[in-house]
C-alpha cells in the first residue's frame, strides 16, 4: 500500500498573508505542536537573499531556522526556495541540525534551469522537493518532458500545484495520471491546492484516492485553518480528520485544534484569507490571485467589471503576476465603457 503523508505549510504559505511575521514564540509553538500531532512533514518558511527580520519566517541562512526546531526531530522539516531568489552559494552543507529538505518552486518557463539548480541542492546533502508552479498550464507533452528531467535529478518528491485555484477533478486526474505514468516510481507525488473554487479539500481527497489506486507514495499539502494566499489551502484540521476516519491514521486532532486556539486565533482576527466572489472569479478565469488583488486595491473594481477586465487579458498573461497587463486592460475597458 502506498504511503500518505501530510505536509503542513502554515508557516510558509501563510507568510503571504502576514508578510512572514508570526513571532518567534508562534513559530516555535506551531512547529512543536505539529510534530507532536504526528504531522510527517513541516514547512517552516522561505530561504531568501533578503536580510533576516526577527519573528519572521523569511530566512537567509539555514542556521537561522535551527533554534525553532525540536531537539529530537521526528518530522521532516523543509524550507522553500523560489528559483532565482536565493544564491545557492549561501546554502550551508547539510549537518542535520536545521532543516532536512529544500523545496524548490519554479515556473514552466524556467523548469530546465531550475532542475539544474536543484542538483546543487542535492550536492549540499539536503533532500530535494520540487514544486511546479501552475502545473495546470503544462501541456501533456510538457508534463512528460518534466517527468524525464525529474527522473534524471531524482528528487524525493515533486508536487502538483493549483496556483490559480482553477482545477476541477478531471484536471487533477489528467496531470496525476501523466506524471504517475512517466515518473520514476521512487519519486513521491505531492499536491498543493488553492481554494478559489471551494474545491481544495475535495481535490485533496481525490488526490489521496488517485495515489492509493496507483500505488504511488503521495504528499498532501495543508495549512492550519487553510492559511494561505487568496482563498487559502486545504485545512490541516480537515484532511487529518478525514485520514483518521477513512484510513485509520493517528494524527492528534485535539492537539491540532489546541494549536489553532492558542496560535491562530489572533492571526485570524488581524488578517484575512478565504473565499469571496472576487477570488472565485480568479479561479474561474485561471488568473493569478495577485492580479485580482491589484485591481481591487487600486481601482475598487466591482465583481462584474473584474470579470470583464480579466476576460480581455490573454490567458497566459492572467496566470502570472502581470500588473502592467492588468492596468492596460482596465484602462481600455473603462475607456470603452464610458
Amino acid at each position: 500500500m502506498s504511503k500518505i503523508s501530510i505536509l503542513d505549510c502554515t508557516l510558509r504559505d501563510g507568510a503571504y498573508i502576514n508578510n512572514g511575521i508570526f513571532g518567534d514564540n508562534t513559530i516555535k509553538g506551531i512547529i512543536e505542536n505539529l510534530q507532536n500531532a504526528n504531522i510527517e512533514m513541516i514547512e517552516v518558511g522561505w530561504l531568501k537573499d533578503d536580510k533576516r527580520i526577527d519573528g519572521s519566517v523569511y530566512y537567509n541562512k539555514v542556521r537561522d531556522i535551527e533554534p525553532f526546531l525540536p531537539v529530537n526531530k521526528s518530522s521532516t522539516y523543509l524550507v522553500m526556495i523560489k528559483y532565482g531568489m536565493f544564491n545557492i552559494d549561501n546554502l550551508a552543507d547539510y549537518d542535520g541540525k536545521s532543516v532536512d529538505a529544500i523545496r524548490l518552486v519554479f515556473s514552466k518557463d524556467n523548469f530546465e534551469d531550475a532542475l539544474e539548480y536543484s542538483k546543487l541542492i542535492k550536492k549540499k546533502g539536503y533532500k530535494l522537493f520540487l514544486q511546479t508552479a501552475n502545473t495546470q498550464s503544462y501541456s501533456d507533452t510538457q508534463l512528460i518532458a518534466l517527468s524525464k528531467k525529474c527522473n534524471e535529478v531524482m528528487p524525493e518528491a515533486i508536487s502538483i500545484v493549483d496556483t490559480c485555484g482553477s482545477m476541477y477533478h478531471k484536471d487533477l486526474q489528467r496531470i496525476f495520471n501523466l506524471l504517475n505514468k512517466n515518473l520514476n516510481k521512487d519519486i513521491k507525488l505531492g499536491f498543493h491546492s488553492h481554494n478559489n473554487l471551494q474545491l481544495s479539500f475535495a481535490l485533496s481527497v481525490e488526490f489521496v484516492s488517485l495515489g492509493l489506486s496507483a500505488g504511488r507514495d503521495i504528499i498532501t499539502d495543508s495549512s492550519l485553518c487553510g492559511m494561505g494566499r487568496g482563498a487559502g489551502d486545504t485545512c490541516t484540521e480537515l484532511i487529518t480528520n478525514y485520514l483518521n476516519l477513512k484510513y485509520n491514521r493517528n494524527y492528534d486532532l485535539d492537539l491540532i485544534l489546541d494549536t489553532i486556539d492558542v496560535y491562530m486565533k489572533d492571526i485570524m482576527q488581524n488578517y484575512k484569507w478565504g473565499y469571496d466572489a472576487f477570488i472565485g472569479i480568479a479561479g474561474q478565469l485561471h488568473c493569478h490571485v495577485n492580479n485580482v488583488m491589484y485591481l481591487r486595491e487600486k481601482h475598487n473594481i466591482s465583481c462584474k467589471d473584474l470579470k470583464a477586465v480579466l476576460s480581455s487579458v490573454p490567458k497566459d498573461e492572467r496566470k502570472s503576476c502581470n500588473f502592467d497587463a492588468m492596468e492596460n486592460a482596465y484602462t481600455t475597458y473603462v475607456n470603452e465603457k464610458f
